[in-house]
């Protein structure tokens, strides 16, 4: 017979310990050298992927800006982090326990103030700011889930990519 999970007034994934609201996705500010480069840079890679008669690539190159000017001119949605007791919540995505290996928190304001879920399998590693967030307090709650991963240090390279090429 298939679990069912008796909802609270806490919510459907136990009692919400923490939640805050969180950007979608990170916006940066790009000077108007910045886009002269980008463009550059992808008209050369076009104009490479034609000439190697790579045509897939070229499409890829023409997505990527449209999705960089898409997210230039919309601004990133508010959404709701939750860490409960049976997962965490980040907006309409619940992600139990036991889909996560483990967390670390990387802690150097005022530039890196982030949480980090390692989640088990081929995918990247879910970073969520910790905006105003005490993060001892975070982590005690989080070292009574998951195990934390104290060798990690540094962002991750598509963190720091991110962050240096301003994508």
């Amino acid at each position: 017979m298939p679990e069912t999970r008796k909802q609270t007034k806490e919510g459907p994934f136990g009692e919400v310990f923490h939640e805050w609201m969180i950007p979608e996705y990170t916006e940066h500010s790009r000077t108007s050298s910045w886009y002269l480069l980008m463009a550059i840079i992808g008209v050369a890679l076009i104009i490479y992927s034609i000439v190697t008669v790579n045509f897939l690539f070229a499409l890829i190159i023409i997505l990527a800006a449209f999705i960089v000017f898409i997210r230039t001119y919309t601004p990133s949605k508010k959404v709701k982090f939750q860490i409960a007791e049976d997962g965490i919540i980040i907006g309409e995505e619940y992600i139990d326990y036991d889909r996560i290996k483990d967390f670390y928190i990387i802690y150097k304001p005022p530039m890196i103030k982030k949480l980090f879920f390692d989640l088990k399998g081929v995918v990247a590693d879910v970073a969520i700011p910790l905006e105003n967030k005490n993060p001892i307090v975070i982590r005690k709650r989080l070292l009574e889930f998951l195990n934390e991963d104290l060798s990690r240090e540094h962002q991750s390279l598509t963190e720091q990519l991110d962050n240096l090429l301003k994508l």
